[in-house]
């Protein structure tokens, strides 16, 4: 049963309809969480008029604040990185000082993974690398409840936090209600322990999960031969990969987009290409004008759809881009 703006129920107690509370409860459920007018008047159990007025009331007691600025050059770059590399879509930060970058990132990074809706029963899939741990760290994710997480690459074996996905992978769910399948392997693994990995039931089921990513959170690597830290099997054949500009989930490629394979990548634990081009949506976070090729290869070899990363690191990436063309 409805109330005609009496009161409301909020988290099970029932407030005045025009208290602070009520006006501070609407604008949460409609401002912070998304949802509709209507959704928000059957969550309070009052009418959609009365959801209306409570709005205008939390604007008029300074509980809402709203601002309309004109768009910044981060807009312009957005659309042009977009464009230029064939993206969905390119949210580039503003530039907020030398230290900022990849904290910069996080909010973004949450904001497109809260984009594409993911519903109990799907797949989210998580790489690896200093801007991903950054994102892995934050508190307020949008919730995956049901949702199914699964590292992109194997690394059960690297030393460096950032280089392991099943920590960011726990982190995640443990922010945002998610269920991990861990991947207990590592990255490139001897063949003898690989076929004994794939003759196990439960890796081989949780690498079918790589079949049906709805939504994968990446990393996209620097060139191997500028890498200080990194994967071990990385660093450890940086001369091989000298044509390298980057790397998603550890498969490796040129400027042009095309594959520069690791020694016995045959071996290598990760999700293949064509699974990350078959992936739903592929966000791509990346920080730091030394990227700005790794950007450029990744979007070329179509391993993401979305990217993530700061108005120096795009403006460097488009500068790249005019000067080659």
């Amino acid at each position: 049963m409805q109330h005609d703006f009496q009161a409301i129920v909020d988290g099970g107690r029932t407030v005045a309809a025009d208290s602070a509370a009520a006006m501070y409860a609407a604008a949460r459920l409609y401002y912070d969480e998304g949802l509709t007018q209507h959704e928000v008047a059957k969550r309070l159990s009052v009418s959609r008029s009365t959801v209306s007025r409570l709005l205008q009331l939390a604007r008029d007691n300074d509980i809402v604040r709203i601002e309309v600025r004109a768009p910044s050059p981060a807009a312009g770059l957005s659309a042009d990185l977009a464009a230029e590399l064939g993206l969905q879509r390119a949210v580039v930060v503003p530039a907020q000082g030398p230290r900022a970058g990849l904290q910069a990132l996080v909010a973004p990074a949450l904001d497109e993974l809260a984009r594409t809706e993911l519903a109990a029963g799907d797949v989210l899939a998580v790489s690896w690398g200093k801007t991903v741990w950054e994102i892995a760290q934050a508190q307020r994710f949008p919730s995956l409840r049901g949702v199914r997480l699964v590292p992109a690459v194997g690394g059960m074996d690297e030393d460096d936090v950032r280089f392991q996905p099943n920590e960011i992978a726990r982190r995640v769910a443990a922010a945002s209600g998610g269920e991990v399948s861990f991947l207990h392997a590592p990255a490139l693994p001897s063949p003898e322990l690989r076929r004994s990995l794939l003759s196990d039931p439960q890796i081989a089921e949780r690498l079918a999960l790589w079949n049906r990513i709805d939504t994968a959170l990446v990393g996209i690597g620097m060139p191997p031969a500028a890498l200080g830290v990194g994967p071990a099997h990385v660093l450890a054949a940086r001369e091989a990969l000298a044509a390298a500009v980057g790397d998603v989930a550890s498969r490796h490629f040129d400027m042009a987009g095309e594959p520069v394979e690791l020694p016995h990548e045959d071996m290598l634990l990760a999700v293949t290409r064509a699974q990350l081009r078959n992936a739903g949506t592929v966000i791509g976070v990346a920080a730091g004008p030394e990227k700005a090729a790794s950007i450029i290869g990744a979007a070329r070899a179509r391993l993401v759809d979305v990217l993530v990363t700061d108005a120096v690191t795009a403006s460097a990436a488009l500068e790249m881009l005019r000067a080659a063309a």
